[in-house]
């Protein structure tokens, strides 16, 4: 994993679908109304999935009932195909698809007209794809496996600067859906289809894996390209962030990256970001304009699992699952890389609802108001998210942002939030509220009919529910017992709290003087993405090489649909049964 900014640096330069001036972001000037935001909470033994069965058992769900009977999404989605092209299959010395310009590669084709690009099943190292066409909306192209599942390993060891990079166009669909009516994807390898959630891994039609690859490679990275869309691939194990989407500025400008879609993606265990949107560098950045977040699972990530940067009018995030973030905090690459999420704002109608956030280091929420020359103002609603289990703030509010821009937290639910950071950071403090803003937001922001449990306030300033503090306007907020929202089955073992589960490290690096990790009896780890439990307190001992002290448990299942019959699906809050 990359431990510093100037190695992020190269390893982005590598590829074409990532911008070499683009690093991680930065920490934001923590000094709000309520003090530091780098104090911290634990989850107080909260259970994620209390109800669900060891890794090793059965299936189940967190109220006790069967697995849940899903709806089957019809065929027939993009239509029967007329006019394809089918790839070569990877290279037979190499194991590599290097088409940087398809274009050029096929000029006998009709790229306006093209209905389907089919990439042949088989195990690619490498894939290249670049001049994908621009079409307009009315006729995107579709990119898809043929003849079974495509999967993307590099060789364990490989020096190459990057595993998937696609770049250009506009208006392309990338789906490892299953449909026979539209000519997309294979029968043996439908993903969650029907419901399918707690079978789905590795039976995607397309498949990158990144095997944690050195010099933090991305699992797909797109560049150039906007109006695009992905679903139905599964991204696991990528050295850094599972997809990177960026497009970067020349002569001072920043092409949009407008009309954008990303759903029923299951992104998990990756050394980073499952998602990597956008960029933190200073103006200009591009404006990310209707961007739609919906159905992924996005899960056990080393930082954050979603990173949104720069959202314009229309965007919209809801109904996705953003679950074990940060849980390599002790050895992070960089401090303040530890949130469950993070998102930046700019200008227009911007709505972020019915969205589980679930387990973090820093806040649940790192959260930034920062227009650019020319951005309109901002008016942004964050409606019934459920935010749980962490060991900091629950949300982080900071850039700049004053009249004419208004935020809206509303029926949102806030539950674990107890201090516990300083076990890494021994000087940081608890900071007694659920959400802390910097001075420099001046907007005004309605909190309405949220509920929060323990005995933190609301925001700096205000007591209990109800009230008004400086711009800050509070009517119906509700302290009290939260109830937790259950998934149908992680598969992780019964009772394991959020927290309890963290990625394996030898040292806690961002702790002063580096120590030693001890792990209790019981402790789950992650490592290389496989699910380890502590047969005995050990130090110092990689799980695979000292199986007398770490067994090795099934993989997670991820059926983390919201549990039927709970008063979150009633509400339907999170991954539902069927797609909203």
């Amino acid at each position: 994993m990359i431990r510093s900014l100037s190695a992020l640096c190269l390893v982005v330069c590598l590829t074409s679908a990532c911008s070499s001036e683009d690093p991680p972001d930065e920490g934001p000037d923590l000094l709000g109304d309520a003090g530091t935001a780098d104090a911290g909470t634990t989850d107080g033994g909260l259970t994620a999935d209390a109800g669900n069965p060891p890794a090793d058992g059965g299936a189940g769900n967190a109220d006790g009932g069967g697995v849940p009977e899903a709806a089957c999404e019809p065929f027939g989605r993009f239509g029967p195909p007329g006019n394809t092209l089918t790839l070569p299959g990877p290279n037979a010395t190499n194991g590599e698809m290097y088409i940087p310009n398809v274009q050029t590669r096929y000029p006998n084709v009709d790229w306006s007209t093209l209905d389907r690009l089919y990439i042949p099943a088989g195990n690619y190292t490498l894939i290249n794809l670049g001049n994908l066409p621009q079409r307009p909306a009315s006729r995107p192209l579709v990119i898809t496996n043929k003849g079974g599942q495509v999967v993307i390993r590099p060789k364990a060891g490989s020096t190459q600067g990057y595993i998937w990079s696609m770049d250009g166009g506009s208006n392309w669909v990338l789906t490892g859906r299953y449909d026979p009516d539209s000519g997309t994807g294979h029968a043996d390898f439908p993903g969650h289809r029907c419901g399918q959630y707690a079978t789905s891994r590795n039976r995607y039609g397309i498949l990158s894996d990144g095997i944690f690859l050195s010099d933090g490679h991305m699992g797909v990275g797109i560049g150039g390209a906007h109006s695009f869309e992905l679903e139905y691939l599964e991204v696991t194990r990528s050295g850094f962030a599972g997809v990177r989407i960026n497009r970067a500025a020349s002569g001072g400008v920043a092409p949009p990256l407008n009309d954008i879609k990303l759903h029923d993606l299951y992104i998990h265990d990756t050394a980073s970001e499952a998602i990597y949107f956008g960029s933190t560098q200073g103006a200009p950045t591009p404006l990310a304009s209707n961007l739609k977040v919906y159905n992924n699972r996005l899960v056990r990530t080393g930082s954050e699992t979603l990173q949104i940067q720069s959202l314009g009018d229309g965007a919209e995030v809801h109904h996705n699952v953003f679950a074990f973030g940060a849980i390599d905090w002790r050895a992070v690459f960089q401090q303040y890389q530890d949130n469950n999420s993070q998102a930046t704002v700019r200008s227009g109608r911007i709505r972020f609802h019915h969205n589980v956030f679930v387990g973090g280091a820093g806040a649940l929420l790192n959260f930034f108001a920062q227009p650019e020359t020319g951005d309109g103002p901002l008016d942004v609603d964050f409606t019934d998210n459920y935010f749980a289990d962490t060991l900091s703030l629950g949300i982080w509010f900071g850039g700049t942002v004053g009249t004419g821009s208004k935020f809206l937290w509303e029926r949102n639910a806030f539950r674990g939030l107890e201090f516990g950071y300083q076990s890494v950071y021994p000087t940081s403090t608890d900071p007694g509220v659920v959400l802390s803003k910097a001075n420099t937001v001046t907007s005004p922001i309605t909190f309405k009919d949220n509920r929060w449990e323990g005995s933190r306030r609301l925001v700096s300033g205000l007591t209990g529910g109800t009230g008004t503090v400086g711009t800050v306007t509070a009517t119906g907020n509700v302290n009290g017992a939260v109830p937790a929202l259950t998934f149908v089955n992680t598969g992780l073992p019964a009772g394991t709290a959020t927290r309890a589960l963290e990625m394996w490290t030898d040292r806690a690096v961002r702790a002063p003087n580096s120590p030693e990790v001890t792990y209790a009896t019981g402790a789950l780890v992650m490592h290389d993405g496989q699910l380890y439990r502590a047969r005995a307190q050990n130090t110092n001992k990689v799980p695979p090489q000292n199986a007398a002290l770490w067994e090795l448990l099934s993989p997670p299942a991820d059926d983390l649909r919201t549990a039927p019959g709970t008063e979150w699906h009633t509400k339907g809050v999170g991954l539902l049964d069927v797609a909203p």
